[in-house]
């Protein structure tokens, strides 16, 4: 999921929650909405910068403060269902494991013959 279309999701969610807050709660959940907008320009970032651990942990965690943001009811399901889209579009390729193989050097075997060195074979002059 590419910077735009995160931040696009979530701010539209958010900008609906600053502006569907009725009465005296207006200014506090705008602020909420501004400062969730900030965080999901956060997880656009870490995404571009390839950090798609990061932005899904931070893309999961704002949505868990959706859920107890003090918004109305019609507000917090539609800034969560963009959020739930925002997670579910981040994929992660899955680590890579690099599997290191050790072999064993086995110890030179040794026959009795090695420590004769050619004595008593034909045609050899060391006797000379």
């Amino acid at each position: 999921m590419r910077k735009s279309a995160v931040t696009l999701t979530l701010l539209a969610a958010l900008l609906g929650a600053g502006c569907g807050a009725g009465g005296g709660g207006a200014g506090r959940a705008s602020d909420a909405a501004g400062g969730l907008a900030v965080r999901a320009d956060g997880v656009a970032a870490a995404l571009d910068a390839g950090q798609c651990d990061a932005a899904l942990a931070e893309a999961r965690a704002l949505q868990a403060d959706l859920v107890a943001a003090d918004l109305e009811p019609a507000v917090r399901a539609e800034a969560l269902a963009g959020a739930i889209r925002v997670v579910k579009g981040i994929v992660c390729a899955p680590p890579t494991t690099t599997t290191t193989t050790t072999v064993a050097a086995t110890p030179a075997v040794r026959s009795a013959n090695d420590d004769k060195k050619g004595k008593g074979r034909k045609g050899d002059d060391d006797d000379d």
